[in-house]
C-alpha cells in the first residue's frame, strides 16, 4: 500500500486509520488505539491513559486564554477522555514547550492552572518537560483508575438510543466571538464554555458504573464526526433530530435556527452516548445522580455514518465539518 505524499492528501483520520492496524500487539492491552483512551493491564490491575496538546494558532490564538486559563483547560481536555471510559484520574504528566521570549511569569501561572485543574478532579501531577518552542504548546498525559465496567466507541446496536450531555455549540460559538465575527457581549457565556471546559466526570463514573450504555465518548471535534466514530466502529448508523440537539438560550438568541455550529462545532467536552432500549428506563432513574441534564437526540439505525433529520422532515447526510488537524480546506 502506497502512502500518500503528505498527511494533508489523505487527513487526520485517513492517516490514523492507514496507521493504527500497524501498530504490534501485546497481550498486556485491554483497550487499544483508537478510543478515547487506552486501557492497560499493570500486574493484577488495569490503568487508563490518554494523551492531548494545545497548541498556539492550531487550538487557540495568543490572548483568547489567559496563562492560567491555558494550563485549566490543556488538563480538563485530557479529564474529558477519561470522563467517556467512566475512570478516575490520578496522576499527570505534563510537557510545556515556550519560545525563550516567554514571560516568565506566564508560564508560572499556566503552572498554576494545571496544578488547580488537577486538583480538581483528585489528580496529581507527578512530573513532566519543559523544552524549547517556536509556539507555545503544553501537552498533559493522564493516569486513571479503571472502571469495573468498560465502555468504548464499540458496542452501539440499531434500535439504541443516541443521548448527549449538556448543550452543544457554545465553545464553537465562543471562538466565533473571540475571531470578531459575533458581538462580544451577547457571547460572553459562550467564550467561557470555550475557555473553562467542564468535562463530565461525574457523569461518565454513572453511566458506565450502573451499566446502562451500549457505547460512549466525548464530544471534542463535533457531534456529527464525534457520533460518526461510534457508528464506524459499531457498524451502525445513527439518525440526529436536528430540533432535539440541546442548545443554550445564548446559542439561540446568537444562532437562531442554525443548527451548525451545535451539530459540528469542536469543545464542548460533553458526552455522547448509545443506551439499549430495554436500558432507558433505568436511565431515567439516574437522572439525578449525573450532575447534568441528558437529551434524547436520535436513534441508532442501519447504515454506517450519522444523519441528520432536519426540522421540515428532510433527511441529510452531512460532512462530518468537524476538526481535523490535517484535511485541506475547500
Amino acid at each position: 500500500m502506497s502512502l500518500p505524499r503528505t498527511i494533508a492528501d489523505v487527513g487526520e483520520f485517513g492517516f490514523l486509520a492507514r496507521m493504527l492496524p500497524r501498530l504490534p500487539g501485546d497481550g498486556r492491552v485491554v483497550v487499544g488505539p483508537g478510543q478515547d483512551c487506552a486501557v492497560v493491564r499493570v500486574g493484577a490491575r488495569s490503568v487508563v491513559l490518554t494523551v492531548d496538546a494545545l497548541v498556539e494558532d492550531v487550538h487557540f490564538r495568543a490572548g483568547w486564554l489567559s496563562p492560567r486559563q491555558l494550563g485549566r483547560k490543556s488538563f480538563l481536555v485530557n479529564v474529558s477522555d477519561i470522563a467517556a471510559m467512566g475512570a478516575r484520574p490520578r496522576f499527570a504528566l505534563v510537557s510545556v514547550g515556550v519560545p525563550p521570549t516567554y514571560p516568565a511569569r506566564d508560564l508560572a501561572a499556566l503552572q498554576t492552572g494545571i496544578v488547580a485543574a488537577a486538583r480538581e478532579v483528585g489528580a496529581s501531577v507527578v512530573g513532566g518537560n519543559l523544552t524549547r518552542a517556536e509556539r507555545l504548546f503544553v501537552s498533559v498525559t493522564l493516569v486513571a483508575d479503571a472502571p469495573t465496567r468498560l465502555i468504548t466507541r464499540q458496542g452501539a446496536a440499531v434500535g439504541d438510543r443516541v443521548y448527549v450531555t449538556g448543550t452543544l455549540g457554545d465553545a464553537a460559538l465562543g471562538v466565533r466571538v473571540l475571531q470578531g465575527s459575533m458581538r462580544a457581549a451577547r457571547g460572553a457565556t459562550a467564550v467561557r464554555r470555550y475557555r473553562e471546559p467542564q468535562p463530565r466526570l461525574q457523569a461518565g463514573r454513572v453511566l458506565v458504573g450502573t451499566g446502562v450504555l451500549s457505547a460512549m465518548m466525548d464530544v471534542s471535534d463535533g457531534l456529527v464526526q464525534d457520533l460518526g466514530h461510534i457508528c464506524e466502529q459499531s457498524g451502525v448508523g445513527a439518525v440526529i433530530r436536528s430540533v432535539a440537539v440541546p442548545r443554550s438560550r445564548v446559542y439561540r438568541a446568537l444562532m437562531g435556527d442554525d443548527d451548525s455550529l451545535a451539530l459540528r462545532g469542536g469543545e464542548d467536552y460533553e458526552l455522547v452516548f448509545t443506551v439499549p432500549p430495554a436500558r432507558v428506563a433505568r436511565l431515567e432513574r439516574l437522572r439525578t445522580r449525573l450532575g447534568c441534564p441528558i437529551t434524547h437526540i436520535g436513534d441508532i439505525v442501519t447504515g454506517r455514518r450519522a444523519r441528520v433529520l432536519g426540522a421540515s422532515g428532510a433527511l441529510r447526510a452531512m460532512r462530518t465539518g468537524g476538526y481535523d488537524h490535517f484535511a485541506r480546506k475547500p
